[in-house]
């Protein structure tokens, strides 16, 4: 079976693409520019220390080492990200990677000529990526993502602005990267927030505040919904004892897995087991994400339906265009009219 996972690399064009099942928590601080759209249900996205709720087609648009994190607010929730490597855009402006930017959509702008043409490009890329390598393909595949990077590069060019440089005594970002990647790394066993200051050479309060800051939530959170991550890709993935996987993800006993996962899914883990069962999910689980297999029909739909737009650019230059038009013919009329 194949999945909506794909790598492109072919002479100076490189980018990444898939679409898969947003989980618990998702914690993100990477090189690449990211181009996030939201295809099913809704989610809480924090940039930085902003905070919204996206819907079915929003899309925000992320700069290089701008930490954001996703939440699933409802059941099968279905994400499409495209990830475009640091250097691209480095090509065409040496100073990229000092820029910050976060661009997004909402109910008034989700379906303006911008985004629309976007989630247009998106697809057919997406789509073109499914049918397989060879020569004709890959010219449509990179004529579309050069369409679309060219669109981002456009929106995000006037709003950048340049990444300011840590403030005295703050943590660096390279800094936090080794502090999120021990954690990433050691969430099963049992982590204080001792152990990540001490990493960092920072003194525990002022960690807890940085972190709190930078992150949105505080350090045991985060460490709770890696574990809770965790738990919900083997409850989905494989057969294991619920107690064996509460034990394995980092949970002190079961009646600690099971309060947390309740609280955060208002079921048991064994409901929540059952309920993937029934829905049948044809998924494949890699690096704690549910790719989504490309005989999802439902995929396939939306993407389709991406295919198919209006430009509104243009709609609306026809439109003036006619109203002139109609104008005038008023105006011949009643010069018509008034030598009657």
């Amino acid at each position: 079976m194949d999945y909506f996972d794909y790598t492109y690399k072919h002479n100076y064009i490189e980018f990444t693409s898939s679409i898969y099942k947003v989980g618990t928590y998702t914690y993100n601080w990477h090189g690449g520019t990211e181009i996030f759209i939201l295809l099913k249900g809704r989610v809480e996205m924090r940039c930085n220390d902003e905070v919204f709720t996206m819907e079915p087609l929003d899309v925000v648009i992320i700069s290089p080492q701008v930490g954001h994190s996703t939440l699933a607010l409802e059941e099968d929730v279905v994400a499409f990200v495209i990830q475009v490597g640091n250097e691209f855009y480095q090509q065409y402006d040496s100073d990229f990677g000092m820029y910050e930017f976060v661009i997004r959509s909402d109910a008034s702008t989700r379906r303006n000529e911008f985004f629309t043409t976007l989630r247009h490009h998106a697809a057919m890329t997406m789509l073109l990526m499914n049918k397989g390598e060879n020569p004709i393909h890959r010219m449509w595949i990179e004529h579309h993502y050069l369409a679309l990077a060219g669109d981002v590069f456009r929106e995000f060019d006037p709003v950048k602005k340049i990444h300011e440089n840590a403030r005295p005594g703050d943590i660096k970002p390279a800094t936090f990267d080794k502090m999120i990647e021990y954690i990433d790394e050691h969430y099963q066993q049992k982590l204080e927030l001792e152990d990540i200051a001490r990493i960092g050479g920072y003194n525990v309060a002022y960690t807890s505040q940085f972190f709190k800051r930078q992150m949105g939530i505080s350090f045991v959170d985060y460490v709770l919904r890696l574990r809770l991550r965790d738990a919900t890709t083997q409850l989905t993935s494989t057969d294991e004892a619920v107690a064996r996987i509460a034990s394995s993800c980092g949970f002190a006993d079961i009646k600690a897995f099971n309060v947390a996962f309740k609280k955060h899914f208002h079921m048991t883990p064994t409901e929540y087991r059952k309920q993937v069962k029934e829905i049948g999910r044809k998924t494949m689980v890699q690096n704690s994400k549910e790719i989504i297999s490309v005989e999802n029909q439902d995929v396939l739909d939306l993407l389709q339906s991406f295919l198919s737009y209006e430009d509104d650019a243009r709609a609306k230059a026809e439109l003036e265009y006619m109203s002139h038009k109609l104008e005038s013919l008023k105006a011949k009329l009643a010069d018509v009219v008034s030598k009657l």
